[in-house]
């Protein structure tokens, strides 16, 4: 029987969620969002396989399974247990300078922070713990509905959502939210709060449109 024209070329499961993942690296990569080492993005794909993209701008075929251990594994424990599908870790500037802070929660200052308003945690006691204990212990923390975002005290920041469009959206928008906020932080001047009635109404952007020009930029 003769072999089919595509025959000889590699099967590789999970495709299109390995593109999106390798689009998300490299973006990532390419807006000083991450890096290797600096960013750690999860994917739960079919069954119990969670796919691992680390920053490095690998292509789809080189997306692992395997989260490296640390970090790695206790992202890995807490996707596990929040109903979101995507999990991405970085250390981007303004989001570390934050999560510096003593007080680490974003407030509602600008279109940007108020995305996360009521829909981001800050985890100040991260570190020194094995990562069996640090992933279940992270979970508890992003288990509410609608979270967003997670400050990880003195790290960078977590971001999540049920696409990696998602999870890279809330990444990009939160590192933004920061740089605001730390510079208006600079002037020594009083913040102006959007109220409450009026920071949760903000119009929530769309994740798909938004993907759909990163994968322009990268050419996945």
């Amino acid at each position: 029987m003769q072999k089919g024209l595509f025959s000889s070329l590699p099967s590789i499961s999970n495709w299109p969620d390995r593109t999106d993942l390798s689009a998300a690296s490299g973006w990532a990569a390419r807006n000083g969002l991450g890096e290797p080492g600096d960013f750690l993005a999860l994917l739960k794909a079919d069954g119990d396989t969670i796919l691992v993209a680390d920053g490095s701008g690998a292509g789809p075929d080189a997306i692992g399974t395997e989260p490296p251990y640390g970090m790695g594994t206790a992202l890995a424990a807490a996707l596990g247990q929040t109903d979101a599908r995507c999990l991405i870790f970085a250390r981007p500037p303004q989001s570390v300078a934050l999560a510096a802070l003593a007080e680490s929660l974003l407030p509602p200052i600008c279109t940007d922070s108020a995305l996360f308003h009521h829909h981001h945690v800050v985890d100040p006691d991260f570190g020194g713990r094995p990562p069996e204990e640090e992933g279940p212990r992270l979970s508890a923390l992003l288990v509410a509905p609608g979270t967003r975002a997670a400050v990880i005290g003195n790290h960078g920041v977590l971001t999540l959502g049920p696409r990696v469009s998602h999870a890279l959206l809330h990444l990009h928008r939160f590192e933004r939210a920061a740089g605001t906020y730390l510079r208006a932080l600079a002037t020594g001047h009083a913040l102006r709060i959007l109220p409450d009635e009026l920071a949760t109404s903000q119009p929530a952007p769309d994740p798909e449109a938004f993907f759909a020009a990163v994968k322009a930029v990268t050419g996945d």
